[in-house]
């Protein structure tokens, strides 16, 4: 008797965000050095981010803004968990990439309310001519989010 899907997605569901949670640990401790991964294209680092995506709304007021964006990304995750609740059932990728949104909400509302910022650790960029050009730094839960989003608008284009 093997699992169910919703059990595996529970299942995966647990698995990333413990790896998520255990990324940023491990990232705040006081022995941790940034390091380059492959120089020149990918670094690991420690970055506090108070905002969100590209640290939007980081230069709100202090004293709201981390209820604010606790309160917007819970009423997303919860959106997103109805959702899922609906699709979990269904063949197809959908449900599992609303698991990845569901990892990515829920590890940064953690994060959020522990910390009152999100740790980010995953720096890619690229040097041009001497000049570095670095994408924000993430983390495993945005990784998901990201991953999940483009995989939701690529099969909702493959059904069109």
């Amino acid at each position: 008797m093997g699992l169910t899907r919703t059990q595996a997605q529970m299942g995966l569901f647990g698995l990333l965000l413990f790896a998520d949670q255990l990324s940023k640990w491990w990232i705040q401790q006081p022995d941790f050095h940034p390091f380059s991964v492959i120089d020149g294209y990918f670094n690991i680092v420690r970055a506090y981010n108070t905002g969100v995506a590209f640290s939007f709304f980081a230069d709100l007021p202090e004293a709201w803004r981390a209820y604010f964006l606790i309160g917007i990304t819970t009423i997303i995750a919860f959106a997103v968990l109805f959702w899922w609740s609906k699709e979990r059932t269904q063949d197809g990728l959908s449900s599992w990439l609303l698991v990845l949104i569901l990892v990515g909400a829920v590890g940064n509302i953690w994060d959020r309310i522990q910390l009152g910022y999100v740790v980010d650790f995953i720096q890619w960029y690229v040097v041009v001519d001497g000049k570095g050009y670095y994408w924000p730094a993430f983390n495993v839960a945005d990784a998901c989010i990201s991953v999940a989003v483009a995989g939701l608008l690529l099969t909702s284009l493959k059904r069109n």
